[in-house]
């Protein structure tokens, strides 16, 4: 298995606001059945997964707050796992989301926001729920006896 970000000179995936990090929620699929197939199924726990959005002072805070891609993002990535499970028998035990709030990133500081909390730096680090809240929190309560699950 051949791991890039580009093939036949063509970007795959769209980039989110690191120049580094692609989205391609179909690898996802591609990775857990590579994992089940070539190490015999074991217990796999997603522990960081997401995607940024870059961070902005000149940004108006209820478009910060509506982060459509994000939500975009990991229905993807959990509709790819949920198939992976259903499909091809997967062993997937937990999805963590990276990150629940927002914070300063090794090779970014603070141009970038990963957080599904909105922190407000200047205002005594403020959290501000973001519109991936609401949707988690919609997708949990739908499926709460899978939740552990997906």
């Amino acid at each position: 298995m051949r791991y890039a970000a580009y093939r036949h000179g063509k970007k795959i995936g769209e980039t989110a606001a690191s120049n580094w990090l692609h989205i391609v929620p179909w690898g996802m699929f591609s990775l857990m059945k590579h994992v089940k197939e070539k190490y015999g199924n074991p217990p796999v726990f997603i522990t960081e997964n997401g995607m940024d959005d870059a961070n902005s002072r000149f940004s108006r805070l209820e478009n910060v707050l509506q982060d459509d891609k994000r939500i975009q993002y990991h229905n993807d990535y959990m509709s790819n796992l949920l198939d992976a499970i259903k499909k091809e028998g997967c062993n997937i035990q937990g999805y963590f989301v990276w990150s629940l709030l927002d914070n300063w990133e090794w090779n970014s500081g603070y141009t970038v926001r990963f957080g599904l909390y909105y922190i407000d730096y200047n205002n005594n680090l403020t959290r501000i729920p973001k519109a991936s809240v609401e949707w988690f929190t919609q997708v949990l309560a739908r499926n709460r006896k899978t939740a552990a699950v997906v």
